[in-house]
């Protein structure tokens, strides 16, 4: 959950921000959402080469300390200028959070054990959306300011960590890096790492946008006028099915091929954003955010899954860097991408539609390299399984 809280722990509060900076342009409250992706891409890979040097534990405990008194520091600041100092810091604690977070998990764990774990955390993070959305819808209901409280959770999380976890024990040669004979898999990398970038530009759409979409439906006020909550209720059912998939990710990955998981996670995404361009009722926004949820369960665990397969334990922790980077240089750009189609589009359902239209056209190439692996594979081994971890 903590790796989402960047900006998805304030998006239900965003269009009463808005109201209380009337003559703030709107892209400037925005950046209260994005600006903690932007901090993580500009400081992730630093931060993960530090864990590796210094102990994944000590950067854990530093980044969640900055984490919970950064990201309260809304609820009692008043000047938008402050307040998005605070987000810039809470994005260095959220790029510690994730980089030793998850090269801890590929140093606890190998093979089989490592994809199911994985996928287990992708399970927890939906279930942590569902709370941290709700929370936020209500909290937001109480007052914008109310909004920042959700992240005095970092103390809670920060006594579980200082009383259960231990800094995983390497050899001592894997310590030396390079004189192993191991190098750090940069092109192999920068594939997954590419599309993680794609997938969380689409993903992020719904924290900016959902919220603001859902307050122009006159259905979404059966909860009443606070559409604040009625936006935390769908997206955490979206959560919620980001953690079905999360729970059996394990079975599903030793069976399909990862790039047939990531083409039908932008399937699920273009299925997802094209129903919600098109929803006159609510259970089409049901659907849809349960589309959008299942892909971002499949795009999660599959590229950590990829990263640790393929990197040295030397160097997972800048290579987890580099996934904390790629995750949110794509929730930068992806305020960046909504900005360029808002000149086109002036509605936020056409930004839905494009954006769905954009995923399809993404899971493209993913079938291409299937289908071109697949067959080069055959060719080299006949009668050999094609299936890959």
């Amino acid at each position: 959950m903590m790796i989402l809280m960047g900006g998805a722990a304030v998006a239900p509060a965003l269009p009463l921000i808005t109201q209380a900076y009337p003559d703030t342009p709107e892209y400037l409250v925005s950046l209260i959402v994005t600006l903690p992706a932007l901090a993580i891409a500009l400081t992730g890979f630093f931060i993960g080469v530090l864990s590796d040097r210094v102990g994944k534990i000590s950067v854990l405990v530093a980044s969640i300390i900055i984490f919970t008194i950064a990201g309260s520091s809304g609820f009692y600041l008043t000047s938008l200028y402050a307040i998005l100092a605070g987000r810039f810091l809470l994005g260095v604690g959220i790029a510690g959070i994730t980089c030793t977070t998850s090269s801890l998990i590929a140093c606890y764990y190998e093979g089989a054990t490592r994809t199911r774990v994985l996928g287990y955390q992708a399970a927890a993070m939906g279930f942590g959306v569902l709370i941290l959305e709700m929370s936020g819808g209500l909290l937001a209901g109480i007052s914008w300011h109310a909004a920042f409280l959700i992240y005095l959770i970092g103390i809670v999380i920060l006594a579980g960590v200082l009383l259960t976890m231990r800094e995983p024990v390497l050899p001592k040669i894997e310590r030396k890096g390079p004189a192993t004979g191991e190098t750090f898999p940069v092109t192999p990398l920068l594939l997954g790492y590419a599309t993680l970038f794609l997938g969380s530009m689409l993903f992020f759409l719904m924290p900016i946008r959902f919220p603001y979409l859902i307050a122009t439906m006159d259905a979404a006020r059966i909860l009443g006028e606070n559409t604040a909550l009625t936006s935390g209720l769908f997206l955490g059912v979206m959560g919620c099915a980001a953690s079905l998939v999360g729970i059996v990710y394990g079975r599903l990955a030793w069976r399909v091929h990862r790039y047939t998981i990531l083409a039908l996670t932008f399937v699920l995404f273009g299925i997802g954003y094209c129903s919600l361009g098109l929803a006159t009722t609510l259970a089409v926004v049901a659907f849809a955010v349960i589309c959008i949820g299942l892909g971002n369960g499949l795009l999660m665990p599959t590229i950590l899954n990829w990263i640790a397969g393929i990197t040295p334990k030397q160097f997972l922790g800048r290579a987890s860097g580099g996934f904390s980077v790629a995750l949110n240089t794509g929730q930068f750009a992806s305020t960046l991408a909504v900005m360029a189609v808002l000149a086109v589009a002036t509605t936020t359902s056409a930004i839905f539609v494009a954006f769905g239209c954009l995923a399809f056209i993404f899971a493209v190439p993913l079938i291409l390299a299937f289908v071109r692996e697949r067959y080069a594979l055959a060719d080299t081994f006949p009668g050999s399984p094609t299936r890959e971890v």
